[in-house]
């Protein structure tokens, strides 16, 4: 009777033993970690109060030929026209209305934090829309708090920032029956604007 009392707790021990243990499964949610932290990082930007409030044309030819891998010889500056404003006549790009060089330009441009929020909502609703109405689009710029928004039938691109009351205006020269620009002269310099716009950007940013 001792052996078999004995054998029965021995066998209800190991049983016991045996059991699996509860683990605890909960981790945090990863969807929502990453969620704040895209949240967190939409409000941070850099300081631009160098590229909207400068005075002066900060760019050399030698400088801009390079950006936009350009010959320096078809870069000729321009004397300031207005406030904030760079301005050059590049060769190889087709001519202007006026039959001269095409006309590449920059300035700050008066705008509103407010404004400028509406601008680029109103381009990324109708990006992810698939609209593109005359090519009219919107990329985030390398820097990771700006946009870029390329409205190429005016041959134009505009620098958006929340935390900014301007809006950088960029020009390189529209395409019309009135110059003898080709349609892949005219995306080619679209390009390089675009590199100049991002390229102006991660130089004033501080």
């Amino acid at each position: 009777m001792r052996h078999t009392l004995a054998l029965f707790f021995i066998s209800l021990l190991i049983a016991c033993n045996d059991s699996p243990k509860k683990q605890d499964t909960s981790e945090p949610d990863s969807k929502q970690v990453l969620s704040e932290k895209v949240e967190s990082s939409s409000n941070t930007s850099g300081d631009y109060s160098s590229l909207y409030n400068n005075d002066d044309c900060d760019m050399s030819i030698a400088e801009l030929a390079e950006v936009l891998k350009v010959p320096e010889s078809n870069l000729e500056m321009l004397d300031k026209i207005g406030e904030n404003k760079c301005s050059f006549d590049l060769k190889g790009f087709g001519t202007n209305t006026l039959d001269g060089d095409s006309r590449i330009s920059w300035r700050s441009t008066p705008s509103s934090k407010k404004q400028n929020k509406k601008e680029i909502a109103s381009y990324l609703e109708r990006k992810e829309a698939g609209l593109k109405i005359m090519g009219m689009d919107i990329e985030l710029a390398e820097t990771g708090d700006c946009y870029i928004a390329q409205q190429p039938a005016h041959g134009r691109i505009i620098i958006y920032n929340e935390n900014y009351d301007q809006a950088l205006l960029m020009h390189y020269g529209i395409k019309s029956a009135n110059t003898d620009r080709t349609k892949e002269q005219h995306e080619e310099l679209r390009l390089k604007m675009t590199d100049l716009a991002n390229y102006l950007l991660q130089k004033h940013r501080k």
